[in-house]
């Protein structure tokens, strides 16, 4: 339909953005989150069709942002668009739509409509777009595989995401794939790893990689592209008591004991199992609910955040909170616990429209005073800013769920200081998920040439021992 209103302009970060793009044939936008890669993907797109280049873009998303890529196009241009919904029978319809300028599917529907999808972009010469394209960063998953297969049917490819190295840098090895066939990081994934990892699964020559990668990237950071408020984070120590201090120390000391017993070859292989129960350690941390349904005492995280509702939302009619748990119980429990805040939920096992609701109410309702969320869910494309706080009840060691989540509310549109609250159990696996994450990010920030410098221990992955993790003192 017509635009009623002027398109928003372009700030000068994005303007460079969309000519960066205009420029390449294969390109990556890595701005840091907030920064709207979308739109400066859009108006290049708009402007290489005006010009001739091309006919079109098939923007491939995470499912739940299908809506939001829609709502934007709409926002930046006149140009017609093509959502393949959920369904075979509904993907079909949108081949229908040969007129469209932009074509929106999901990763996971991509597979099945593989020839679909090389038929168009045989038939129109068409950008192929990757958005938040760390989700290919597996070169064993299906979905890599079909999304390669699609490459070389395009007249360009552009990828985006503002986190790259989503939890190390071989992260980025299939992302180049996809842009140029190997040729910055090598044609196989044995090829990047013996370029550039020790036989300790430490990083080496990242100074390298950057360099090799650096003419197809551009990246930018909040701090310098844009007069954002202030972030902070703090940490809000919490004690466990009673049952819930019991239920974890008595895991916590199997754990202990079974690894002790085990060999250093067989805690290598028993990696993943460690991990699991380290994972366990976190819920019981967060709410003992998650590992036993009997359980039916007041966990220490929740009496805390419950002081912290009252600080924010009694005292302030106006203040809405984002409340994160990587736990899809903790966000059922939750959202039960402040009803009368009118809670809205996203987590993964709600359908498309449900999710798009839930934002809808939160952002324009203001009665509805309170996001619960699982990161995983929703840490990818929504902008947020209605809320000013986010506190993360547990976290785990996923590094793209933390960095993606916190930034839904700290991004442009925000006009007040955001502020980050980690909730900490002491004495528990907490502290070492938090270490671990800000090892990965420091990796993460000198891999993606964010930082100059990084400690010798960081570069290699050192950590303690698991016993150690396990047995983490307060002070460290």
């Amino acid at each position: 339909m017509p635009h009623d209103k002027p398109f928003p302009p372009s700030l000068p970060h994005q303007s460079e953005g969309t000519a960066f793009l205009r420029s390449k044939e294969r390109a990556a936008l890595f701005d840091e989150q907030g920064l709207g890669k979308s739109k400066q993907l859009i108006d290049a797109v708009v402007a290489e069709i005006g010009a001739g280049a091309i006919k079109g873009a098939v923007i491939i998303c995470p499912n739940g942002l299908k809506t939001n890529w829609a709502e934007e196009i709409e926002r930046f241009c006149e140009l017609p668009y093509a959502v393949f919904g959920a369904g075979r029978k509904a993907r079909r319809a949108a081949f229908t739509s040969l007129k469209a300028a932009f074509y929106i599917i999901n990763y996971e529907a991509v597979k099945a409509e593989l020839p679909s999808l090389r038929a168009l972009l045989r038939f129109k010469e068409m950008a192929l777009v990757l958005d938040e394209s760390h989700r290919i960063k597996s070169p064993e998953a299906g979905v890599t595989e079909a999304v390669l297969g699609l490459r070389e049917y395009a007249k360009r490819r552009y990828i985006l995401t503002g986190t790259p190295v989503a939890n190390k840098p071989e992260d980025l090895w299939s992302q180049f794939l996809f842009l140029d066939d190997g040729s910055a990081l090598g044609a196989t994934l044995a090829e990047f790893r013996s370029e550039y990892q020790t036989g300790s699964e430490g990083y080496k020559a990242l100074d390298q990689l950057r360099e090799r990668t650096s003419d197809m990237s551009m990246r930018r950071l909040k701090t310098d592209a844009v007069d954002l408020p202030q972030k902070e984070t703090r940490r809000l120590t919490v004690e466990l008591e009673g049952r819930q201090r019991e239920m974890y120390d008595t895991m916590k000391n199997e754990l202990a004991l079974w690894v002790s017993s085990l060999s250093g070859e067989q805690v290598l292989k028993q990696a993943d199992a460690i991990l699991a129960r380290l994972v366990r350690l976190a819920q019981l941390a967060s709410n003992p609910g998650l590992v036993d349904p009997g359980y039916d005492g007041d966990p220490g995280k929740f009496v805390a955040l419950d002081g912290l509702v009252e600080n924010y939302l009694v005292r302030s009619a106006d203040q809405k909170l984002i409340i994160w748990s990587s736990f899809v119980g903790n966000v059922t429990a939750l959202s039960e616990r402040y009803r009368p805040f009118r809670p809205v939920t996203i987590h993964g096992q709600m359908a498309g429209e449900q999710r798009d609701e839930a934002v809808r109410l939160f952002r324009g309702d203001r009665d509805v005073r309170i996001m619960v969320a699982n990161p995983a869910a929703a840490r990818e494309g929504l902008t947020l800013t209605e809320a000013n706080v986010a506190i993360y009840v547990d976290r785990t060691f996923n590094l793209v769920d933390y960095l993606q989540s916190q930034d839904r509310i700290h991004r442009i549109s925000q006009n007040h200081e955001c502020e980050i609250v980690l909730l900490m159990a002491r004495a528990t696996v907490d502290a070492y998920i938090d270490f671990t994450l800000e090892q990965k990010h420091g990796l993460a920030r000198y891999a993606q040439d964010d930082s100059q410098n990084i400690e010798p221990a960081d570069l290699a992955l050192e950590k303690p021992t698991i016993l150690k993790a396990l047995m983490w003192p307060d002070d460290h």
